[in-house]
């Protein structure tokens, strides 16, 4: 198919999983994606543009919970510029039973709707595979967040939180509450407020109102312990450097932050 100009196509640097895509791939889907704007807290569904829309995110991070009872039930995982809401149009389910909540501060993220979507996989059985391989590795990191709610101890469950969210983000502040954390945990928020204040004085968080900052990551890490990294491993293994990975090597080498985008032809 005729490429369109780049001047009109969107940028696809800013989501992972799309740079990933071999650039037959990638241009496959570039012309029908469209650039959305999302608030912080805001609900999201696929229905997010008036039809089904596959979203992907680039500095928007997405909570996923069970769509029954929304923000009281606890989280299944995390979708940030690594991945991809709404796959289960790939496996020809239109009704979804999650339900993403809008983290941090609010950000971007590009759309696609189900037909120009499913009309792309029908070319392509690489494209729906390298889509699907992220839907399994979000499985494997709400297996390691239901097995974590199970057996982990309240202040490992927070740290391997607080690594998600950092991954997902630029620098190391954080625009989060301790309620948000609480509700996302589906603990009490004053249960919270006491890891807070451990992690506060051992130098590993500095809490101020409505944001943190990590100042020691690598023990944060070991805190969270086995709760935190098998689906990162496995996305670095699979689909490619996981985000914090990526941000070391461009701040160590400068090779990252220079390659060309996949849409320049």
């Amino acid at each position: 198919m005729p490429k369109p100009n780049a001047r009109y196509a969107p940028d696809i640097r800013g989501n992972l999983l799309l740079r990933s895509l071999p650039p037959s791939d990638a241009w496959l889907l570039i012309p029908h994606l469209s650039r959305l704007h999302f608030s912080a807290r805001e609900r999201v569904d696929r229905l997010a543009c008036g039809s089904l829309h596959l979203i992907f995110p680039e500095t928007a991070v997405f909570c996923v919970r069970q769509a029954l009872l929304g923000d009281r039930h606890p989280a299944l995982g995390l979708v940030g510029h690594e991945g991809v809401l709404g796959w289960s149009l790939l496996m020809g389910v239109e009704q979804s039973s999650t339900l993403a909540t809008v983290e941090l501060q609010g950000g971007t993220a590009l759309s696609i709707a189900s037909r120009p979507l499913l009309e792309a996989c029908a070319k392509s059985a690489t494209l729906r595979a390298n889509l699907l391989r992220y839907a399994d590795n979000f499985l494997e990191q709400m297996a390691s967040t239901l097995g974590s709610n199970a057996t982990d101890a309240l202040e490992r469950r927070v740290a391997r939180w607080i690594l998600m969210l950092h991954d997902r983000c630029e620098g190391d502040t954080l625009s989060v509450t301790h309620d948000e954390i609480a509700r996302a945990l589906h603990t009490r928020r004053a249960s919270v407020t006491d890891c807070f204040h451990v992690l506060e004085g051992e130098k590993i968080l500095l809490c101020e109102r409505a944001r943190l900052t990590i100042r020691d990551r690598e023990r944060l890490t070991i805190m969270a312990g086995d709760s935190y990294g098998a689906a990162e491993a496995r996305y670095a293994a699979e689909i490619g450097p996981w985000p914090r990975e990526l941000r070391t090597m461009s701040a160590e080498t400068g090779e990252i932050a220079a390659k060309p985008p996949v849409l320049v032809s």
